[in-house]
């Protein structure tokens, strides 16, 4: 009889432990079923606040990403979370918070998939905030970082670090402002950069400032750019020691194959070169699509010619150079 009971209790026990394990998994269930709906309302409004920019939608993004964050920390997506909460504070004006943000992300998952974009948008929150030299610093890791060294957020962060820091005001400079045509920047000031030359020396527009500029995108490897080069070489030679000044960029992937042809052409002028082609720093910063494109720039850094070439080159530097000269002489103290 004490058998039977036994028994009896036994699978009385088992039942109600079936039907408690059966309820905490559906618990688990439910409340897995909510949290992936919270994230996905976060995606939703994050995709919604990005088409239409609408204040009220952007508060509810930064207070529900907020939330989120604080009651999921260990959610499987919680650096896409992070990663919206900062481009939320920014569009909402505030830099501050979302540097805090985004250095969450960074210090606290650095395999996660959204870490190099948030690197480089911290980057770009310092920039907003005129902390350059935290900007830089964010813009390194990203560029140096063994594993995301070739992201095109890496890419983006070299463009940036090229750039003169007066000119980095937080967002990624484009031609698109001014129609994305190269002709479209003439009469407007060139954008500056900051970047090394071939011989390692500083190297910017501002650096010449004064001199009139021919800036030449170029490379070995164009064939039109090499039956321009004569042309070039001819003006530089003219007017070199006339205040007057050609940097060259060169989209060469290959640094030999540039130094070969500059030293059997003799070619002496200042050139910027960094092995990435058509994602060359200073190409991307001026939208370069095709070569050879020059730029023709004034002793105040206005580009005042495009795409200038053949035999109309040398007259358009002759007479840009007059120009500039009479305007250095008449700045001149009377009596020097």
């Amino acid at each position: 009889m004490r058998s039977h009971n036994d028994f009896r209790h036994y699978s009385l026990l088992i039942v109600v432990g079936c039907l408690l394990a059966t309820f905490c998994i559906f618990s688990v269930d439910a409340s897995s079923i909510k949290t992936s709906y919270k994230y996905q309302e976060i995606k939703r409004l994050h995709k919604m606040v990005g088409q239409k920019s609408e204040s009220a939608g952007l508060n509810m993004l930064i207070q529900k990403s907020r939330a989120f964050i604080a009651e999921h920390p260990k959610y499987k997506r919680i650096d896409q979370v992070y990663y919206i909460f900062g481009n939320a504070l920014t569009k909402a004006g505030n830099a501050e918070e979302a540097v805090k943000a985004y250095q969450q992300l960074v210090e606290n998952y650095p395999k996660a998939t959204y870490f190099a974009p948030a690197l480089l948008e911290m980057g770009l929150a310092y920039d907003r905030l005129g902390q350059h030299g935290k900007a830089d610093a964010a813009y390194h890791q990203l560029v140096e970082h063994p594993k995301y060294g070739s992201h095109a957020s890496a890419k983006t962060a070299k463009r940036l670090l090229a750039l003169e820091k007066e000119n980095r005001t937080g967002a990624i400079p484009t031609l698109a402002p001014y129609g994305g045509r190269p002709d479209a920047l003439v009469g407007k000031k060139a954008i500056d950069f900051n970047v090394k030359d071939l011989d390692g020396n500083d190297l910017s527009l501002e650096k010449y400032r004064g001199n009139v500029i021919l800036l030449d995108f170029w490379a070995v490897w164009c064939g039109p750019c090499i039956a321009e080069m004569p042309n070039v070489k001819q003006v530089y030679e003219k007017y070199k020691d006339n205040n007057f000044q050609i940097i060259g960029i060169s989209l060469d992937n290959s640094r030999d194959t540039l130094m070969g042809y500059l030293e059997k052409e003799g070619i002496a002028w200042p050139q910027v070169f960094d092995g990435d082609g058509w994602d060359n720093q200073v190409a991307k910063i001026y939208g370069i699509r095709a070569i050879p494109q020059m730029y023709l720039i004034d002793g105040e850094g206005v580009v005042r010619k495009s795409d200038v070439r053949g035999h109309a080159l040398e007259p358009a530097v002759a007479e840009l150079v007059r120009e500039n000269n009479t305007k250095l002489q008449g700045d001149k103290p009377a009596g020097k």
